[in-house]
């Protein structure tokens, strides 16, 4: 559309430049004959240089054309319209030049004295004698012809705008009807180039555009099926991924990580964002799992190895790698399963250590009953005061291996049924009043004073019978850890919809190192005096299943020397 205008352009300017073209030449050749004709005139008269002043006045009105006498010299003796004496040398003029020359001269210039554009005709006049006497010249100021110029440039500048818009109408119509479909396919291939498939292209007819249009549609189509089956076996990787307890790790055989899974990330304590691109060495810095991938990668089988993580708490790690393939069966890198052992691990070791513990408290007691039923064998049985003294000490251990067996069994039940604690509204002050009446005596050997703090009117939605049990339990080692004459407190309020109840003792208190395995089975803080308090080392793990069956927590908070504080919350349904 542009380059339709353009030749209107050129041909206006074209023809502009001809308009004035033949306007000046039309003046030109009027002018040449005004001259000739005026020339004529004064040759014919013979006037003398006196009158040449009138003269150039009265053929200027006759002419309209401003007449000027110049002299061979280049002196001006005569002009219409000006002073000829205030008038420069004309003999550089060059219609004067080529009048002189050629017999006519003509020239379009500016004059100065005049301050307008003028056209110029010279021709040279004869005396009697046939000799050049001066130069004639006349002037025609151009006004005129610029304005008819600029007349005629106006209707051609408007002529030109017309054609042109009509031309830009037309054209913008035509590219219209051209550029729909185009555009309309540009819009749809930038759509479907952004992933948003959902919608069509529509090109009427049966172009070429159309069939492209169509080509495009049945493209779209087949990537949003593909990309669709893509997303959901992407989705339900990850899923995968992220519901496995083990830990993935795969690497490219520059042991650039190329996947990452959220155990994994838990299990190392690393993130997959901040991992992006790094290799192995750089994302996990421990050594062992480093030359464990070294090993995968080079040794090309399936490798299997266990290693300790050193953290704040060891982890042990089982870690499961072989080489990662693609769909061709063209190796890529290595792929690591991590499996975290190390609740295996401690679960392992609170076995043993459970063994050892029930085998060491159970042969105690054991070995002590089979010693004295051999003294009495061997004759002590004859020795009534003895015999009896040792017949009292094993009935002491056979009671003990009693309690043992109780406490046992009681965490056997607890363990096999943790959720098994049927809970109602019981009124506390009773059960707290219950189980001080249990330890009274108890109490009364190292005259300990026992105060409970309780609202008289407080409920709380526990098991009785279990939570007289642990607060028996805490209230029994205030008393043996104690020192005489001291005070035992045993409060219950409710703070935040949880029942709280403390036992607070002034006794020995316990040292920050114990606290970790406060809870374990058979874990004593001085083994010698517990025993000789006659504790089984279960009574505190025996607590916290108790409060754990009632989806509860134990705190404790101890000061060595000042005493000790357990407090134990179970949460109340509002």
């Amino acid at each position: 559309m542009c380059f339709s205008v353009i030749p209107l352009i050129i041909i206006g300017f074209y023809a502009s430049s001809m308009f004035k073209d033949t306007l000046i030449l039309n003046d030109t050749e009027v002018l040449k004959n005004r001259t000739g004709l005026i020339k004529e005139r004064i040759e014919s008269l013979g006037l003398d240089s006196a009158d040449y002043g009138n003269f150039a006045v009265r053929f200027d009105k006759l002419s309209n054309s401003r007449i000027t006498i110049i002299g061979l010299n280049g002196k001006v003796l005569a002009d219409s319209r000006e002073n000829p004496a205030e008038m420069d040398n004309h003999s550089d003029r060059p219609e004067v030049i080529e009048a002189l020359k050629n017999g006519f001269g003509v020239s379009e210039r500016y004059s100065f004295t005049l301050k307008e554009n003028y056209l110029y005709a010279a021709m040279p006049v004869y005396g009697k004698s046939a000799e050049i006497i001066f130069v004639l010249r006349t002037g025609y100021p151009l006004t005129g012809i610029e304005k008819e110029e600029a007349g005629a440039n106006t209707a051609l500048l408007i002529s030109v705008i017309f054609f042109a818009l009509i031309i830009a109408v037309v054209g913008y119509i035509s590219i219209r009807g051209l550029m729909n479909p185009v555009l309309e396919i540009q819009s749809g291939a930038r759509r479907f180039a952004s992933g948003d498939y959902s919608g069509r292209i529509f090109v009427e007819g049966n172009s070429e555009l159309h069939s492209i249009a169509e080509s495009l549609n049945e493209m779209a189509k087949q990537l949003d099926e593909k990309l669709d089956i893509i997303g959901e076996q992407s989705n339900l990787q990850q899923a995968v991924l992220a519901s496995m307890k083990e830990g993935v790790v795969a690497v490219d055989y520059d042991e650039r990580i190329l996947l990452l899974n959220k155990t994994a990330e838990d299990i190392l304590g690393i993130s997959s964002e901040s991992i992006k691109g790094k290799t192995l060495q750089e994302a996990i810095r421990n050594s062992e799992i480093q030359k464990f991938f070294n090993r995968v990668i080079s040794e090309g089988n399936p490798v299997e190895a266990e290693i300790i993580l050193q953290h704040e708490r060891d982890k042990f790690l089982q870690l499961s790698g072989t080489l990662l393939y693609d769909v061709n069966n063209k190796a890529l890198g290595a792929l690591v399963v991590l499996n975290d052992i190390s609740n295996l691990k401690h679960l392992d070791t609170i076995k043993k250590d459970l063994v050892a513990n029930v085998s060491h408290e159970l042969k105690t007691p054991i070995t002590t009953i089979k010693g004295f039923i051999e003294t009495l064998r061997e004759g002590a049985i004859d020795d009534p005061k003895n015999a009896e003294r040792f017949l009292d000490i094993i009935a002491k251990h056979i009671d003990r291996l009693n309690l043992i067996i109780d406490d046992l069994l009681i965490l056997s039940r607890l363990e096999d049924n943790p959720d098994g604690a049927r809970t109602k509204d019981e009124r506390i002050p009773t059960v707290l009043r219950s189980v001080v009446e249990d330890f009274e005596f108890k109490a009364s050997e190292k005259k300990l004073n026992i105060r409970i703090h309780c609202d008289e009117d407080l409920k709380g939605n526990i098991n009785k019978n279990l939570m007289e049990q642990a607060i028996g339990n805490l209230l029994d080692n205030a008393i043996k850890y104690s020192d005489k004459k001291t005070d035992i407190e045993i409060s219950a309020a409710f703070q935040k919809d949880e029942l709280v109840i403390s036992v607070k003792d002034s006794g020995y208190g316990i040292a920050e190192e114990h606290m970790p395995r406060l809870f374990e089975r058979f874990y004593r803080i001085d083994k010698g005096r517990s025993r000789e308090e006659g504790g089984t080392g279960l009574g505190l793990a025996i607590v916290k299943h108790i409060v754990n069956a009632m989806n509860g927590t134990i705190e404790v908070d101890s000061t060595p020397g000042k005493g000790s504080i357990f407090t134990i919350r179970i949460p109340q349904s509002s």
